[in-house]
């Protein structure tokens, strides 16, 4: 059986809330690396440089992650107010409490 839309839309905004722990434990390991690589002298600068611009990679994600979040929490709240089905809500609506939390913290 297909999923629904209100499984898939639930599904989608859980994915990038676990996603935004997995960007936030790379920007850690990112960061660690690069001030070991500051660290070592014997570092070739543009390694170090490459580096660099993973972390700033890494950082500008961020941003735009949190919008994304943003749009499909919007997007799921707005089905659940016209949402006429037979489908337990209480897993959507967690999912939305859980993104509120974490946009509220960024």
């Amino acid at each position: 059986m297909s999923p629904t839309q209100l499984e898939i839309k639930v599904k989608a905004l859980q994915r990038l809330v676990k996603e935004e722990k997995y960007y936030l434990q790379e920007l850690k390991d990112q960061k660690k690396h690069v001030d070991e690589l500051k660290a070592d002298s014997s570092v070739d600068k543009y390694d170090l440089k490459k580096q660099e611009e993973v972390l700033a990679d890494t950082e500008r994600l961020l941003p735009t992650l949190y919008v994304k979040i943003k749009e499909f929490q919007d997007n799921l709240e707005e089905y659940l107010n016209t949402y006429n089905g037979n489908e337990d809500t209480k897993e959507a609506k967690e999912a939305i409490e859980t993104s509120k939390k974490l946009l509220s913290k960024h």
